[in-house]
């Protein structure tokens, strides 16, 4: 009986050291950590990554089991961020060493963290970085995309790109080898309005773009066709010859944007028949040569596409 009594004591005795210690480890605590840091940057023309010379050292609150993972550990996990090229400053005379202050990634540095610790305070207070100069080049931006458009509607303009050009990291035969860098393909159907939205950069082997994505604006706008009869003039007659065209005036079919047809005119079109280069037809006809029109038109036709013409010298 008495030994059943002693062996119930130590179960209970057991059961309360446990949850005494499941409770101790439970509780958070403030204790200092060292992590090594590597940070990623956008600086242009350097590598993107670099290891901290220092380890970074900090105060935190944690629960304590998490405490004694990290004091036991053989190799300490490493903290990864990622720090704008406007908080780096470079040291004096030293190409491609730069720092970080403390107070400057606080917040980043508790992100990447995570959860179980929450950051108090940097004790590091310059974290020293090393970024060397690397091969690259800047090439322009093709956005690849299929667009179609409901009735009546078009734009007037080239899709806007925003950047336009990207610089390219690689070796110098893969540069030679690369003129421009394509979007993944975009399909936008139906469109009625103008549509903005970001495309991914197809980023070839072996090389590392500045960035992976641009923004793009497809400019909308509801059209309508308008036609004027338009006078086509000649240029460049010499004196005592006169060049006649047939006919001497021409419909012009165009596209403008709805809201400024009113404000296009007859007048706001130029065409011309240069003689010199009118001589240089063995077939008599010529296309007559738009030399000004509204910007905002598009679609321009010629009814009829050709005229004849017929020189007579005078005496």
């Amino acid at each position: 009986m008495k030994r059943r009594s002693r062996l119930v004591l130590l179960l209970c005795i057991l059961i309360a050291f446990i949850l005494w210690v499941v409770y101790t480890l439970s509780n958070e605590y403030t204790s200092y950590f060292r992590f090594p840091l590597e940070v990623e940057t956008n600086l242009d023309g350097r590598t993107n990554t670099s290891q901290a010379d220092n380890t970074l050292f900090l105060r935190g609150t944690a629960r304590g089991s998490y405490i004694i993972r990290h004091t036991w550990r053989k190799k300490t996990p490493q903290i990864r961020i990622f720090a704008d090229k406007n908080l780096l400053r470079m040291y004096p005379e030293k190409d491609g060493e730069f720092y970080l202050l403390a107070d400057n990634v606080h917040n980043l540095v508790n992100d990447a963290l995570g959860t179980d610790l929450q950051l108090e305070v940097i004790l590091t207070d310059t974290i020293r970085l090393e970024y060397k100069a690397t091969h690259h080049k800047k090439v322009p931006i093709t956005l690849v995309a299929d667009l179609s458009y409901k009735a009546q509607h078009m734009s007037f303009e080239p899709i806007r790109i925003q950047p336009d050009s990207v610089l390219v990291y690689a070796e110098e035969s893969t540069l030679a080898l690369i003129d421009e860098i394509r979007t993944r393909r975009i399909s936008l159907t139906h469109l009625d309005k103008t549509v903005e939205g970001i495309a991914r950069l197809e980023v070839p082997a072996n090389t590392r773009l500045s960035y992976t994505d641009v923004n793009y604006e497809v400019m909308v706008k509801r059209y309508i066709e308008l036609s004027f009869q338009v006078p086509v003039m000649t240029a460049n007659v010499p004196p005592r010859v006169d060049l006649l065209l047939l006919p001497d005036k021409i419909t012009v079919q165009f596209r403008c944007p709805f809201e400024d047809a009113v404000g296009i005119k007859e007048d706001d079109f130029v065409l011309v028949v240069d003689y010199n280069r009118f001589v240089t037809k063995d077939s008599g006809k010529t296309i007559p040569e738009l030399q000004q029109a509204p910007a905002v038109v598009s679609h321009i036709q010629f009814i009829p596409q050709f005229v004849d013409g017929i020189i007579q010298n005078r005496y």
